[in-house]
């Protein structure tokens, strides 16, 4: 075997590429492989859609449901995946990975090599890339955090039984 890019804790393949294992006897054929991206976000809706049950309509959801594909069924796999660890996150699709620091990376010989692309490359594909998955970045917005209305950010958190962290009775 060769070796793979990275670790456990890193932002390279061998830190944040996982298999996903599923059997399904009588609906899923055994000894399938799929390359198709799928990340975290995709489990709740997935689960859910196996479920039969709906989503909230007044929430978005980053995650795709690969549900039709483990039925068997046609199936549009997602474009890009997002991943974060700390501080540093990316976005990637089936060929290019761009990090919160703008680095560009080809990812033709992933999970082994993510050869980085000058920020001023000239080649078609890669600069299609970078426009692409910087947009899916920006809408995004990782490194905005998460906004609270001002009402709920002055608010103080309270215990199960209904008093704030002090230990007196919260005001109803």
């Amino acid at each position: 075997g060769r070796h793979v890019n990275g670790h456990k804790g890193q932002l390279l393949e061998g830190g944040c590429r996982v298999p996903f294992i599923a059997s399904w006897p009588g609906t899923l054929a055994a000894g399938g492989v799929s390359n198709d991206l799928h990340d975290f976000s995709d489990l709740l809706p997935t689960f859910a859609d196996l479920a039969g049950a709906s989503l909230p309509a007044n929430v978005k959801f980053d995650g795709k449901s690969f549900a039709p594909y483990l039925r068997g069924e046609k199936y549009t796999p997602r474009e890009w995946i997002f991943v974060q660890l700390g501080a540093g996150w990316y976005v990637r699709n089936d060929g290019y990975k761009l990090n919160e620091s703008e680095e560009l990376f080809l990812m033709k010989e992933s999970p082994f090599v993510e050869a980085l692309i000058p920020a001023d490359s000239t080649d078609a594909a890669a600069k299609a890339a970078r426009t692409e998955l910087a947009a899916v970045l920006k809408e995004l917005n990782p490194g905005g955090g998460k906004t609270l209305s001002a009402e709920v950010a002055k608010a103080k958190p309270k215990n199960k039984a209904g008093k704030n962290k002090g230990g007196k009775k919260a005001k109803a």
